[in-house]
């Protein structure tokens, strides 16, 4: 079994190479990490035009960061809309209901002036934690009309949130109810959805490890997601561990991004063009916010040990996917399955090759983060 050819997932950066650097150089560096896109701030159009020229020599595709620049949209587009390496415009970060119209009518003039339907037009929009004054809402609505409200008026055509769930030794169950509000957003909306990660240590959040990337990027994919967000790439005060430190020098980071990516675009056949069909929860403790997983055919049986995994059946033509994804950043996770005995079942690797598996049944220690891909034939 092969997964055949995909269109591969977008992993973009916030704070890609600044103009100030050897730009040359630190985007090749950049794109040997795995990433296909890029933000970051620009003061005048001659910095804007270095970053997009070095970026598209690289194969990096950018986004120019409109709401750090003292460029308007329409200047934007006007100066580069031409240019190969324009992704498409990155509006603003987390905005308020309020801030909706104004967005509209952002989007709208930069569509004046740039007119080609590949270009992507991207929000950030609040998690799920932010409060309702944040979120511009009444105190009787709920998060979820937070993000319909927003695709009902803002002409964008990716989905696009940040949640940073691990909070030292423990995920925010709050994030898989978030997850789930974008998985069914997208695809309402018919557009797809990208997912920030933290990719540094700030505030509680840990420095990060190949199991917290992990943990983050398939556990977003598990849910839908087709691009995942790195928060942050470039040093920037505050923040710990960094991919490029305050020296301008490759951290550890830097090699855990690198691996995790280039593991995640070996694997864009499972998700990009599926359908999720359901994420259930296997373990012990389930949180409020998911299902507990029941096995349907061909599964017979599914039993994760540690602190449980997100479960998700993903569908794409013929092909199935189940996707099992260990929500513990710093443990193993023991994992047992069997299914029926005339499935040929196949276990996708981490170069996206299928091994076919000769025994009806799967005893593994999963790593930390990380994700156990079971794929067969309808």
């Amino acid at each position: 079994m092969s997964l055949g050819a995909s269109q591969p997932l977008v992993i973009l950066a916030w704070g890609s190479p600044p103009a100030d650097k050897d730009v040359a150089y630190r985007y090749r560096e950049f794109a040997e990490a795995g990433f296909t896109h890029g933000m970051t701030a620009f003061s005048d159009p001659r910095q804007a035009r270095t970053i997009l020229d070095a970026a598209g020599v690289a194969g990096v595709k950018m986004f120019p960061m409109l709401g750090h620049s003292r460029m308007a949209g329409p200047e934007v587009a006007r100066r580069f809309a031409g240019h190969p390496a324009l992704a498409g415009y990155f509006l603003v970060d987390e905005p308020s209901a309020a801030d909706f119209p104004q967005l509209t009518r952002l989007a709208r003039q930069i569509m004046a002036v740039d007119s080609d339907p590949a270009k992507v037009y991207c929000v950030n929009l609040f998690p799920n934690y932010a409060n309702n004054q944040q979120l511009g809402l009444k105190p009787h609505q709920k998060y979820p009309e937070y993000v319909h409200k927003f695709l009902s008026e803002v002409p964008v055509n990716v989905l696009s949130y940040d949640y940073y769930p691990i909070n030292r030794l423990s995920v925010d169950s709050r994030w898989y109810g978030n997850m789930q509000v974008m998985l069914e957003a997208a695809k309402l909306a018919r557009m797809p959805w990208w997912a920030y990660i933290a990719t540094v240590g700030f505030n509680m959040f840990p420095e990060p490890s190949q199991g917290s990337l992990r943990l983050q990027s398939y556990t977003n994919l598990a849910y839908g997601a087709t691009g995942i967000e790195h928060w942050f790439y470039w040093y920037y005060q505050g923040h710990r561990a960094s991919a490029i430190d305050a020296d301008g020098q490759r951290t550890a980071t830097y090699d855990y991004i690198k691996q995790v990516n280039r593991e995640l675009m070996a694997q864009a056949g499972v998700f990009v063009g599926s359908t999720v069909k359901r994420v259930r929860y296997a373990g012990r403790s389930v949180p409020k916010e998911v299902k507990p997983y029941k096995p349907g055919s061909p599964i017979n049986s599914l039993t994760a040990g540690g602190k449980g995994a997100i479960v998700s059946e993903l569908w794409k033509g013929s092909r199935r996917f189940l996707v099992i994804v260990n929500q513990d950043y710093l443990e193993l996770m023991p994992l047992a399955a069997a299914w029926k005995a005339n499935t040929r079942m196949g276990l996708v690797r981490k170069d996206g090759r299928v091994r076919p598996l000769a025994k009806p049944a799967l005893k593994i220690n999963v790593d930390p983060g990380d994700a156990c891909i079971l794929m067969w034939m309808e």
